[in-house]
């Protein structure tokens, strides 16, 4: 169960590394364009933080629970099996 939870884990960090480069290349751009307000001066700042919303409300947070309590749940586990029987 922990090598499952680990992989999950493993997929959240690659799938926040692959948001992360369009966010920094539209940070970089806000910067260098002088942007003071760059998510409403900006179409594509727009597009980044709706997206983030999505992505956070939709599909982060339900596979983070599990994560932690599928997590939980194999460590009580392990402890119980190991504890040894008086």
């Amino acid at each position: 169960m922990h090598h499952y939870a680990s992989q999950l884990i493993d997929l959240l960090l690659v799938l926040v590394g692959a948001w992360m480069v369009p966010a920094t290349i539209f940070a970089i751009y806000a910067y260098f364009a002088g942007l003071r307000n760059p998510i409403t001066e900006s179409v594509f700042g727009r597009a980044i933080i709706i997206s983030l919303f999505i992505i956070t409300t939709s599909i982060w947070l339900p596979i983070i629970v599990a994560a932690i309590v599928l997590s939980l749940i194999g460590h009580l586990w392990s402890r119980l099996r190991v504890r040894p029987r008086k």
